[in-house]
């Protein structure tokens, strides 16, 4: 394994700490190429901004500088999850990156599921958000050991009913999962309830239910069991 190989599993292995990344932005000093410089500073851009107050100079500096990169080598950056036999190769699929890595994807549940293994060897991914799905591939994300790599779900605007509550809190898979994002996904008080009694530990950060049918009833359940991570806006 070369030294890059090594940092970059090393970036696998702790995908929530900053220093593995701004590591292999000083490998990538290192090679010398303009190119390689770029990506380096864009890790280290991105790194930086979640730590730089929004009312500062240095933030606006930091976001025009992020926001140029992004603009000019993006599509540069995705090319290599994007080739043939990868996981973004097709044009349903889409990444976002985040402290100078693709941490974000959009898919269908069944393509995640066929590449699941391969795109987290590729890329430091945290985020998925679900763009097609049906009941069985969903049972079978929550049965997807890859699962418990990721930190946030999404399934907004997967009309699927209080089907999906009655999935989600049948395997304890889900429970690794810190941001549940369900709006707009056709819930009633039932799928609130059925949320409310998932029997397993679930330490959310965030549970957004915005854009459903929850009375005030149902939501009052979520708030006694999540409390004030519930997200009712609209």
């Amino acid at each position: 394994m070369s030294d890059g190989e090594a940092l970059f599993q090393a970036i696998l292995d702790e995908p929530d700490a900053d220093m593995p990344r701004l590591m292999f932005a000083d490998w990538l000093d290192e090679q010398g190429t303009v190119a390689d410089r770029l990506r380096a500073e864009f890790i280290r851009v991105q790194v930086e901004l979640p730590h730089t107050p929004v009312t500062t100079p240095r933030y606006l500096e930091l976001l025009a500088r992020e926001q140029w990169m992004l603009t000019a080598y993006a599509e540069q950056w995705l090319a290599p999850l994007r080739g043939p036999g990868e996981p973004l190769q097709r044009g349903f699929t889409q990444g976002q990156f985040r402290r100078g890595f693709v941490e974000v994807v959009w898919m269908p549940c069944g393509w995640f599921l066929q590449w699941a293994k391969v795109l987290l060897t590729r890329a430091p991914v945290r985020e998925l958000r679900i763009t097609r799905t049906q009941l069985e591939d969903l049972t079978a994300l929550t049965a997807c050991e890859q699962l418990s790599r990721l930190h946030t779900l999404d399934l907004s605007d997967r009309r699927l009913g209080d089907d999906v509550a009655r999935i989600l809190t049948k395997r304890p898979h889900i429970a690794t999962i810190r941001t549940l994002r369900l709006r707009a996904c056709g819930l009633t008080d039932c799928g609130a309830y059925r949320l409310a009694e998932a029997p397993f530990d679930w330490p959310l950060r965030e549970l957004d239910v915005a854009f459903n049918d929850i009375s005030p009833t149902g939501l009052a359940a979520l708030g006694k069991r999540f409390g004030s991570i519930v997200r009712t806006h609209t």
